[in-house]
């Protein structure tokens, strides 16, 4: 594959196979610097595509803080619990 399809809108599936493609190939045997160097380029784009990924899943997830000092918290868990 060439360089410049990484500038091509990818989608997740076709980026993810193109980086376990360019990962089996430095990692063979007889892997040449070229396959090295299409593995280190291909990273800032699945990088970046993680980082969006992660910041979907941190608008849809919430994580409610509450402070387990005193009786009320823990009762508040427990009738939460029953329900």
């Amino acid at each position: 594959m060439a360089n410049d399809q990484l500038t091509l809108p990818l989608t997740d599936e076709d980026l993810l196979r193109l980086a376990r493609h360019r990962y089996a190939q430095a990692d063979r045997e007889g892997a040449t610097i070229d396959d090295y160097v299409q593995l280190v380029d291909i990273f800032p784009a699945v990088l970046q595509r993680l980082r969006e990924k992660a910041e979907i899943t941190r608008d849809l997830v919430t994580i409610k803080r509450l402070d387990l000092n005193g009786p009320e918290p823990w009762q508040h868990l427990l009738s939460e619990a029953a329900e």
